[in-house]
């Protein structure tokens, strides 16, 4: 009896110092997006999306979502199959409270297993606008709503010259023009075959060209062998991400390192 009592006092005495916490998380911290109140928002439902904006935020792209929604799976191949949530940030300290683990990014981010997507304030005031970024973020939540299965989606990631080239390439304007990439690719002694993908915010100065280079070699291949061919690509990639060589293979009837060497010489025209 006196341990049931002592367990019980403890577990009233958890909940009762946690409830603040949660409360904090809900209103300023990484719950926000499931808050029920959400003060200096405003909501706006699309097809497949629940948009809460920032009260100052204006940008006319999120009025034409539902276009962009459709463009998003036209150009995919692919259709969403769950609503998802779009949370477009007013001040670079909420970035920094509701996504701490990035250090304050003030950008944008897709966490694709809970449906979310964060539009930061450096994105809203780009010189581009919030367009590309919103359009880059969807695409991998589209992506991610159609991987076979929760370890499919992990092992997606781990070509990032796919995701990342297809987001940047179809959220549209870009850092380099190809002759500019080229000169920055080679003068700090780069490789064109390389397609390894680090870690976003480890890549530092490289970030700009990484994903640049990413994005011209999804444009060669959907300009030299078709979108149709791209598409059945990915969507066996992300069927079985673990065999994208093969798949490569099967789809382009040629070895990626081939297909990387033509790129090469395209880029250096």
């Amino acid at each position: 009896m006196k341990f049931t009592n002592s367990f019980k006092t403890t577990m009233k005495w958890l909940m009762v110092s946690s409830f603040p916490v949660l409360i904090v998380y809900l209103f300023w911290g990484p719950l926000f997006p499931w808050s029920p109140i959400k003060p200096g928002y405003k909501r706006m439902e699309a097809s497949w999306a629940r948009v809460y904006m920032a009260d100052s935020e204006t940008d006319s792209s999120v009025y034409r979502l539902d276009e962009i929604l459709k463009e998003e799976e036209a150009f995919h191949g692919l259709k969403f199959n769950e609503k998802f949530r779009i949370v477009i940030l007013g001040k670079e300290s909420n970035m920094k409270r509701y996504l701490p683990w990035l250090n304050g990014s003030g950008y944008s981010i897709k966490l694709g297993m809970v449906n979310v997507i964060y539009i930061g304030p450096n994105a809203r005031t780009s010189p581009y606008g919030m367009e590309p970024y919103l359009k880059h973020e969807i695409s991998h939540l589209l992506i991610h709503q159609n991987a076979s299965s929760a370890k499919s989606n992990f092992q997606i990631q781990h070509q990032g010259w796919l995701t990342e080239g297809v987001a940047t390439y179809f959220g549209g304007p870009h850092f380099y023009d190809r002759h500019e990439l080229f000169e920055l690719w080679t003068e700090n002694g780069l490789a064109f075959d390389d397609l390894y993908c680090e870690n976003p915010l480890e890549m530092g100065g490289r970030f700009k060209m990484k994903y640049t280079y990413y994005r011209f070699f999804i444009d060669y291949l959907i300009s030299t062998y078709g979108l149709e061919q791209f598409q059945s690509y990915l969507r066996m990639y992300i069927r079985d991400p673990k065999k994208y060589q093969s798949i490569f293979m099967d789809v382009y009837g040629k070895d990626l390192s081939d297909i990387l060497s033509g790129f090469k010489t395209y880029m250096s025209k």
